[in-house]
Parts: C-alpha cells; sequence; structure tokens
C-alpha cells in the first residue's frame, strides 16, 4: 500500500490535520518524501483541511462545553497551526458562528449551583462555591475574564 492510500485509509474513520497524518505515516515507515508528497496529494484531493478541522472541532468542542483557551490549545496539540486557528476564530466570529462562550460557561455555572439558593449561603459557604465554580470553568478552558463575569452574574 502507497503511502496515499494508507493516508486516505488513515482519514476514512473520522478528519484529521496534515501534521496527524504526517506522523501516522512517518510511524508506518514512509520516508519524509513520501509522506510530504502524499499529504500534498491528500490536500489537493480536500482529504486534509486544517481550516476545516478547525472550524468542525471548534463547534464539537463547544458543545461538549469547553471554553476558548482549552479549544486553542487541543487544536495546537493537534497540528494545527496558531495563524490556521485565529483565522477561522476570525471568520466564524465575523459569521456569528462563534459559540456563545459566556452562556456555556453560566450553564456549566448553574449546573455546579444546582438548586442552590446562593443568598441563603454564609460568607465562607459561598466562597467555597465561588471556588468550586471557578475551578470547574478554568479546566474546562474558561478564561478568567469569562470566569469573573459567571461569578458576578450569579453570585
Amino acid at each position: 500500500m502507497d503511502a496515499i492510500e494508507r493516508g486516505a485509509a488513515y482519514l476514512a474513520a473520522r478528519p484529521r490535520t496534515a501534521s496527524q497524518v504526517t506522523e501516522y505515516l512517518l510511524q508506518k515507515g514512509y520516508n519524509k518524501d513520501e509522506v510530504r508528497s502524499a499529504v500534498e496529494s491528500l490536500k489537493e484531493y480536500h482529504y486534509i483541511d486544517d481550516e476545516e478541522f478547525a472550524r468542525m472541532y471548534i463547534k464539537y468542542a463547544a458543545d461538549k462545553g469547553r471554553g476558548l483557551q482549552r479549544i486553542r490549545r487541543e487544536l495546537r496539540s493537534k497540528g494545527v497551526t496558531e495563524d490556521t486557528i485565529e483565522d477561522v476564530l476570525y471568520e466564524m466570529e465575523d459569521e456569528n458562528l462563534l459559540p456563545d462562550e459566556m452562556g456555556i460557561a453560566l450553564q456549566i455555572a448553574a449546573d455546579v449551583l444546582g438548586d442552590t439558593d446562593p443568598e441563603a449561603l454564609d460568607y465562607k459557604e459561598r466562597n467555597k462555591l465561588k471556588g468550586r465554580i471557578s475551578r470547574r470553568l478554568v479546566s474546562r478552558g474558561f478564561s478568567n475574564d469569562t470566569v469573573y463575569s459567571v461569578l458576578q452574574k450569579l453570585l
């Protein structure tokens, strides 16, 4: 099986970045020239498109309750360049397709709150709740500004 066929088979399961396909083919023993040629061919056939991958991944990750900081980090770990990430985010924002990060964060915080009435809590319990919400949001990749805004709205 040549490198193009192997790369196409790898892409059949799910979309992947050029970096992921390159790494996969190198691990399978193909030389750098074969891999470079195969990846370029797969790009020409539109089997690999890092911008489209980033768009799909942003929507997927936002649906999973992840913040933009975490989404950026995950895209970089998958081999998407910083320029591509920023271009896609800018385009999505321009087209009003960017997920509502504040809405997602508020929903996560509301889930943490549950049936708890923040007004009924004393100072110490209120601070514990703030800490729990903050940690949950930060671990999901929300910015400090978003976390602060959520805490201001809910508590």
